[in-house]
C-alpha cells in the first residue's frame, strides 16, 4: 500500500472489494441470492397467500409459483409498461398470480412515479432513489408519470384476504410507505414474514437499516439478512449499516418454527 496509485495495487483493491461484496451477497438474481432457496424452505409450511409488491417482470412471482404449489401470488406493478411484460412472464401460471397494475403505499390516491425506458428495474415513487439507480447504471433519461396507489390494508379488505404468509417488497426506496399501508394487518398480526430491500438507495431516502429494525421489533418480528444458505437472524449492530444489501427478512418472533427452518449462522469476519 505504499503506492495506492500503482496499477497492481489498484487491481488488488478492486478484486478485494468485489470479493467482499460477493461474500456479503450483493447479488440480485433470485436464483443466486437466496430468494428462491428461501421460498423452497417455506414449502413445508404450505403458505397460501403471497404478496409481491414491485413485481417488475415477475421473477420472484414465478419462483414462488414453482416452489410453493399451494400459493396464490398477488403481484403489484405500478408501471403499465412493465406490467405487460409481467403478464407474459407469468403466463404458465394464469390461475396462480393475480396482477394489479397499481402501486401500494400509505394512502389511497395518485402519486408521481419516476422511471427510465432504458431499464425497467430503475423505477420508483421516490425521485431521489431513482437518481441513485440512474447514476449507478449510467442511465440518461428519467420520465415522470402519474400513477395510482392504494394501501395494503385496503387491498386485503377488497380481496377478502385474512392472512398474508409472505409480503415481499421491492420498491426502490418506498418501502416504509408500503409498510405503513399495512398498519391494520400488522396490528392484528396478520403478516407472518416480510422480505424487504436495503442498500445504497437508503442513503438518499435516509431510511436506514436501524429504522427497519426499529419498525419490525416494535411489532414483534425477528430480523436477519438473506443469504443462499438461509437467514442470519441477529440483533442490530452499527456495523451492519453497510448499504450493501440486497435483501432482509423479518419474521414474526413467535413463529420460531419458521425462524429455525430459515436460520443460518451469522456471517462474521475472522477474529471478530
Amino acid at each position: 500500500m505504499r503506492d495506492r496509485y500503482d496499477p497492481a495495487t489498484r487491481a488488488m483493491a478492486d478484486f478485494c472489494q468485489q470479493a467482499l461484496h460477493a461474500w456479503h451477497n450483493r447479488q440480485f438474481s433470485v436464483e443466486q441470492n437466496g430468494e428462491s432457496a428461501l421460498l423452497a424452505r417455506l414449502r413445508p409450511f404450505r403458505p397460501t397467500t403471497l404478496i409481491d409488491v414491485g413485481a417488475n417482470i415477475g421473477d420472484w412471482s414465478v419462483a414462488a409459483c414453482q416452489a410453493l404449489p399451494d400459493a396464490t401470488v398477488h403481484a403489484f406493478e405500478i408501471s403499465e409498461q412493465t406490467a405487460r411484460d409481467l403478464v407474459r412472464c407469468i403466463a404458465p401460471y394464469p390461475d396462480r398470480v393475480v396482477i394489479n397494475t397499481v402501486g401500494l403505499g400509505e394512502a389511497d390516491g395518485e402519486v408521481a412515479f419516476y422511471m427510465t425506458p432504458e431499464n425497467n428495474t430503475a423505477a420508483s415513487t421516490v425521485r431521489a432513489a431513482l437518481r441513485v439507480a440512474v447514476e449507478q447504471q449510467g442511465l440518461s433519461e428519467v420520465r415522470e408519470i402519474r400513477a395510482r396507489i392504494i394501501t395494503g390494508d385496503a387491498y386485503l379488505r377488497q380481496a377478502g384476504i385474512e392472512r398474508v404468509d409472505v409480503l415481499k417488497i421491492d420498491v426502490e426506496g418506498a418501502e416504509f410507505s408500503v409498510l405503513r399501508g399495512f398498519a391494520e394487518a400488522f396490528e392484528r398480526r396478520a403478516i407472518d414474514l416480510v422480505q424487504f430491500e436495503y442498500g445504497a438507495i437508503n442513503l438518499s431516502t435516509r431510511d436506514f437499516l436501524a429504522d427497519f429494525y426499529h419498525f419490525f421489533e416494535e411489532r414483534g418480528f425477528a430480523i436477519g439478512k438473506l443469504y443462499p444458505e438461509g437467514v442470519a437472524f441477529k440483533t442490530y449492530e452499527i456495523g451492519d449499516e453497510d448499504f450493501i444489501g440486497p435483501n432482509y427478512i423479518a419474521c414474526r418472533a413467535d413463529r420460531q418454527d419458521i425462524i429455525e427452518a430459515l436460520r443460518c449462522p451469522v456471517l462474521r469476519v475472522a477474529g471478530r
